[in-house]
């Protein structure tokens, strides 16, 4: 797979500017968008979302947090466990998922989803006070009926780009513009035909304008 920096980089080239630093950072935002947009439609289709698109978060620190910032209406003296960090937002699935895994940092034990409105009515079930939870609000995920130091999360984000700045367990950087962008070969392709089709049609014609105005 190709590096984020490489698919610009080529994409900067194809309309002559591969040295135009602020341009290149525009279509990484490009890059994200129509890699999420393309995810979501070919979700809605019912193909399946290839492994490379799979990013993860593999030592998220958690701490303790008020459940009244996730879960009840009125404060019952519970808390809950929250990531420390925020975590970026996944895109935005039709079947209403957000992330493949939440759970142990050995991948064993998954944490089921719920919502705040299911976490409140639960609290009064014997059988839901016995299985870890997690609510995702606030753009950080809450787990409660289990106390983790540390969480697992395997998602496909809007941006991968907003991954910068997390490690993994053994202290390495988890995404970096160098690394391999979670984005099929094929995809690759049809995300910069976009750009160039679209967006970086647009940037040709205002420059000729802009030279056009010029000249006069």
């Amino acid at each position: 797979m190709a590096t984020l920096n490489e698919i610009v980089y080529n994409l900067a080239t194809q309309v002559g500017k591969p040295d135009d630093v602020v341009l290149r950072e525009r279509l990484k935002m490009m890059v994200a968008y129509y890699r999420a947009l393309f995810i979501r439609q070919d979700q809605q289709r019912n193909f399946s979302i290839p492994s490379q698109f799979i990013q993860q978060l593999d030592c998220l620190v958690m701490e303790e947090a008020s459940a009244m910032e996730c879960c009840y209406q009125e404060n019952i003296g519970c808390t809950v466990w929250r990531t420390v960090k925020k975590v970026p937002r996944p895109v935005r699935l039709y079947d209403g998922s957000d992330f493949i895994y939440v759970g142990t940092v050995d991948a064993k034990q998954p944490y089921q989803r719920t919502t705040a409105v299911q976490a409140d009515y639960s609290r009064y079930s014997k059988w839901s006070k016995q299985h870890p939870q997690y609510i995702y609000t606030n753009d950080r995920i809450y787990v409660y009926n289990t106390t983790p130091k540390k969480i697992l999360v395997k998602g496909i984000f809007e941006d991968p780009s907003d991954l910068y700045g997390y490690v993994c367990c053994n202290n390495t950087e988890i995404f970096t513009a160098d690394m391999e962008y979670p984005m099929s070969m094929d995809m690759v392709q049809r995300v910069s035909q976009s750009i160039l089709s679209l967006e970086l049609r647009l940037e040709d014609r205002t420059d000729d304008a802009s030279e056009i105005q010029l000249s006069e």
